[in-house]
């Protein structure tokens, strides 16, 4: 349980992190952001180290998705203290998540996804993403948000947020909820779109930027990524 070393660290930083940004501290905030997320890169890493299969290479994909993490998260706290590029920082920020999903789905597919099995684990989350992003893109025509200029990489994330989601949970339906790293992957991905769902009127939407959405944005966010970082302890 060496994990719970980096896991505290993590937690502490990030208590210290919400402090200076909700007092909209935002210098001190991003390097304390990025100290979070640089610890829930480590915490993975010891995690997979400490488990009963530290060879494999799912643990090398989640760690590489992890690292585009911490990229991310840099780039969309950037884009509040550089607001002529704020647009690029933003866009920035959803190509780097973008590509921690792609890793975590790569690793899942090489790994422990079946495609020999029955063609409804690949057709129903497919389906079920696509309504995802369905709905996203009608929260725009019927509420406040507003995506203009970022509509196309809202819609490409979402595309990637919600596979990456919905082929977790096929593939722990698919074991039979018998391999614990999948359906903890699968439930911190959950987490991770909630938080994101979050975000998105945080970024799109007018008034949405008190202290209640940025606490409860991130803590989710950091539940989750923790939560896949510990879930390459129970790799077998």
């Amino acid at each position: 349980m060496y994990w719970l070393i980096p896991f505290s660290i993590g937690i502490t930083f990030l208590c210290v992190f919400l402090f200076f940004r909700v007092q909209e501290k935002r210098l001190i905030a991003v390097i304390f952001k990025g100290l979070t997320s640089l610890m829930f890169i480590v915490t993975g890493l010891v995690a997979w180290l400490n488990s009963q299969n530290p060879h494999g290479k799912f643990g090398i994909y989640v760690l590489i998705g992890l690292a585009f993490g911490l990229l991310g998260d840099v780039f969309l706290d950037l884009k509040f203290m550089d607001k002529k590029r704020e647009d690029l920082f933003t866009a920035l920020g959803f190509i780097t998540f973008g590509l921690g999903h792609i890793s975590h789905i790569t690793g899942l597919f090489t790994n422990y996804f079946d495609f020999s099995a029955n063609p409804l684990y690949l057709i129903i989350p497919g389906v079920v993403t696509l309504l995802l992003v369905g709905v996203v893109i009608l929260m725009e025509k019927i509420s406040k948000i507003k995506y203009q200029k970022m509509r196309p990489f809202v819609i490409i994330y979402g595309l990637l947020l919600f596979s990456s989601v919905t082929l977790f949970m096929s593939a722990s339906i698919q074991t039979g909820w018998n391999i614990q790293t999948i359906w903890l992957m699968a439930i911190s991905l959950i987490f991770f779109a909630l938080s994101d769902l979050i975000l998105n009127n945080t970024y799109f939407a007018p008034n949405c930027m008190g202290p209640g959405y940025i606490i409860s944005n991130h803590v989710i966010y950091y539940a989750a990524q923790f939560a896949i970082a510990i879930s390459l302890f129970f790799l077998v």
